[in-house]
């Protein structure tokens, strides 16, 4: 029996297979098996898959029709042999040590579930970035190398990673609570997280370096913003109950609140033009659901200024068309009255600055006059 199941779905993406493959197949640490789910390809992916395969048999490969990222990674986990489990996917790719350093960490620590760094890697730039939500900044550094659960991070439970791929799971622990991914809903992510998260008491977190590398590229499943879209809203509810059903919902309610607006912006703003009246309407219909009338004004003010804007306008706005131009008028007005302010300032500082300035010209010229007269005297 492997120590580590690798799930890795794969869809069409034949120009980033072998980058990912290579990645998997040059692990310094070699007791893992790779469970591929061919998800109904049209392109030469599965012949990439068939060719790594045949050299390695460590690979593994389920064929079925496309059901999805939900579906796909739901088929492989149901074919997991390993005694942990990670999700990985097929166009990104993880760093050589990963698994090594992963296992040593999960077992070291008997988690059931542990969270580590990565980056992003744009693919029209080329370039790496990271962030306080991939390199998990925001857990505090006392959590290091012990276990700790939902309610020892309730203060940033919505700044947590919920990210599938960056963490790697016992497989008895989600056996156990018969958790998979919701079939048929983007935002995926979102909905498994926070239900495995309350699930368990043991998470721990590794944020040496970072291990895994999520590649952005325009045509993604995460940045195309069509019909499938408004799926943010059945799994914002789902993840409201969830909160509920913990017992939580109270002491997160204004955390929640903001992370309701980040993820309906997240969305709106990669959403296709014709959808976003309809997109309008549908935040309309959620407002007093989501309890998006009752943010305290306190805490409105820590919101960053973008998601204040988008929410204020949420408010005043009754189609798309009013929304957009409402957006707008906000998001112009924050930033006048903000860089009105520092420009005024600068102005002011400009005005001291240069009046020292002066004030040092005249002592200089002073200073010089009074050199010449010694020198008169002398002669």
């Amino acid at each position: 029996m492997p120590q580590i199941s690798v799930v890795l779905p794969v869809y069409n993406v034949e120009e980033y297979l072998g980058q990912c493959l290579d990645s998997l197949a040059n692990q310094t640490f070699e007791d893992f098996e790779v469970i591929c789910v061919n998800d109904g390809s049209g392109d030469s992916s599965l012949s990439i898959l068939e060719e790594y395969a045949s050299e390695d048999e460590r690979f593994k490969i389920i064929s079925q029709e496309n059901k999805g990222l939900s579906g796909a990674r739901n088929t492989g986990m149901d074919y997991i042999k390993g005694k942990y489990t990670i999700f990985v996917d097929s166009d990104d790719w993880l760093e050589l040590n990963a698994l090594e350093k992963l296992y040593n960490k999960i077992t070291a620590l008997d988690s059931d579930i542990l969270m580590y760094k990565f980056r992003f890697f744009n693919q029209d730039s080329e370039q790496y970035s990271e962030s306080v939500f991939t390199n998990l900044e925001v857990i505090d550094a006392s959590l290091e190398n012990k276990n700790f659960n939902y309610r020892d991070v309730s203060d940033i439970l919505f700044k947590i990673s919920h990210a599938p791929f960056n963490k790697l799971y016992k497989t008895s622990f989600l056996r156990e609570a018969g958790i998979k991914f919701p079939e048929n809903l983007n935002y995926e992510d979102l909905y498994f997280f926070y239900m495995v998260f309350f699930k368990t008491e043991k998470v721990s977190v590794f944020r040496d370096e970072s291990l895994y590398n999520y590649r952005i590229r325009n045509n993604s499943i995460s940045t195309t913003g069509n019909e499938r879209s408004f799926d943010i809203f059945e799994i914002l509810d789902l993840t409201q109950d969830n909160l509920k059903n913990v017992n939580i919902y109270s002491k997160v309610k204004d955390d929640f609140l903001m992370f309701v607006i980040v993820n309906l912006k997240y969305v709106y703003l990669r959403l296709n033009e014709r959808l976003r009246n309809q997109y309008l309407q549908k935040m309309k219909e959620k407002y007093e659901f989501y309890s998006l009338n009752q943010v305290k004004k306190d805490h409105l003010n820590t919101w960053h200024f973008d998601d204040r804007v988008f929410y204020q306008a949420i408010a005043v706005s009754s189609n798309g068309i009013e929304f957009e131009l409402n957006y707008k008028k906000l998001y112009y007005e924050f930033l006048a009255n903000h860089y009105g302010g520092v420009i005024e300032q600068l102005r002011n500082e400009n005005q001291v600055l240069a009046q020292k300035n002066n004030d040092l010209k005249e002592q200089l010229a002073n200073s010089s006059i009074k050199n010449k007269f010694k020198k008169i005297v002398k002669l």
